[in-house]
């Protein structure tokens, strides 16, 4: 569902757009603000600021306003603002929830960033689908290309063209590649 219909649900029926908001989003606010609390609060303390993210969402996000930008942008937004305001709140409180079990308890931090490698495959499947929407041989000319650094001689014996059409091919098909890649 783009964020155009989205609006248009949101003034029609607020309850299925949010139901709709939810299922689509949380296991990115999930993960969102499970990588920010995971080692400083209890799952409770997880559940509740999930549950002010969508509280915060439903209520600010405003159907009417001029503004075009994706929703999971203003979902992101929320959801680490809010994570940042519980880590603070139970740092203020001075308490640290350990699990007892022995696996939980002597967890490190991770250094990988859950959210960003989440946008990063979200990002290339985007990227994908954009390739394969180009057809053929558009799509395979790129795949040879930039997937399996073929050259342009070797990429014309597998799609039975010269090599000067390949780069022809290839250069018109990024430039489609391009604009399909900015409108999403």
């Amino acid at each position: 569902m783009t964020d155009e219909q989205l609006r248009h649900l949101l003034k029609s029926s607020p309850e299925k757009a949010h139901r709709l908001i939810f299922d689509e989003y949380y296991n990115y606010v999930y993960t969102i603000v499970f990588n920010r609390l995971r080692s400083f609060a209890s799952p409770e303390d997880i559940d509740e600021c999930i549950s002010d993210v969508f509280s915060d969402i439903f209520m600010k996000y405003d159907p009417d306003t001029s503004y075009n930008g994706n929703i999971k942008g203003f979902v992101a937004v929320i959801s680490q603002n809010r994570s940042i305001d519980m880590f603070r709140k139970l740092k203020a409180l001075n308490r640290k929830i350990f699990s007892l079990d022995s696996e939980e308890a002597n967890q490190i931090p991770s250094e990988e960033k859950v959210d960003e490698t989440v946008e990063k495959a979200e990002s290339s499947h985007a990227l994908l689908d954009a390739v394969k929407a180009l057809g053929e041989p558009d799509s395979t000319i790129i795949m040879q290309k930039y997937y399996y650094g073929r050259s342009s001689s070797e990429i014309a014996d597998i799609v039975s063209m010269k090599p000067d059409a390949v780069r022809k091919r290839l250069s018109r098909a990024i430039k489609r590649l391009r604009s399909l890649i900015s409108e999403i």
